[in-house]
């Protein structure tokens, strides 16, 4: 194998050596540390079902809310320093009480600046038959790096690779909306305009 081949076969710069790609269902791949297989449920016939833990980075964790919240319905986050919070219009913390609250989940980063979502369910590429288009891989060699400037290219590949398809302009807005309300004086600023209409 060629020494800028990984071994979950692409090039050492479109994937980090130490992640893989999970997503959810009809969204994106997106780059995570992938913890041990967990076994989930069998189905009559036998089979078993497994299911891992990834530990995003805080880009990718970024794009993650960003993409979730431009499909979702009833999913809502934003950034309280490090933390992220994630506001779920559908769920009432007492389902006796119609007017309690939003639940809101607060994702910490782990000692690494890792981030999971503990209660989502993550689907791991099939390396041997799921191959991945040229805007996937433009997409992905930006997420591999810490601070990705090209934003029309992440913006173009969730846009083609969300089911029901996510509009540009949403996710533009959204991305800039998240980081406008963070809690954090260190948190990245918005993005300037030569990032959104120059970026690649």
């Amino acid at each position: 194998m060629p020494d800028n081949i990984q071994p979950h076969g692409l090039p050492a710069d479109v994937l980090r050596v130490d992640e893989g790609l999970v997503r959810g269902d009809d969204q994106p791949y997106f780059p995570a540390q992938l913890g041990e297989p967990t076994f989930a449920a069998h189905e009559e016939a036998g089979r078993r079902y497994y299911t891992v833990t990834p530990r995003f980075r805080r880009v990718v964790t970024e794009w993650v809310a960003i993409t979730v919240e431009a499909t979702s319905d009833h999913l809502r986050f934003r950034w309280d320093g490090d933390d992220l919070i994630v506001n779920d219009d559908d769920a009432v913390h007492d389902d006796t009480d119609p007017t309690s609250g939003l639940a809101v989940e607060r994702l910490r980063p782990d000692a690494d600046g890792r981030y999971v979502f503990p209660t989502w369910l993550w689907h791991v590429r099939d390396a041997a038959t799921e191959r991945l288009d040229d805007t996937a891989r433009a997409a992905l060699a930006v997420l591999a790096t810490d601070e990705p400037l090209h934003i029309d290219t992440v913006t173009r590949y969730v846009a083609e690779n969300t089911y029901p398809a996510a509009d540009p302009h949403t996710l533009r807005d959204i991305r800039a909306r998240h980081r406008t309300l963070t809690g954090s004086p260190t948190a990245p600023a918005a993005a300037t305009e030569f990032e959104e209409t120059h970026g690649e």
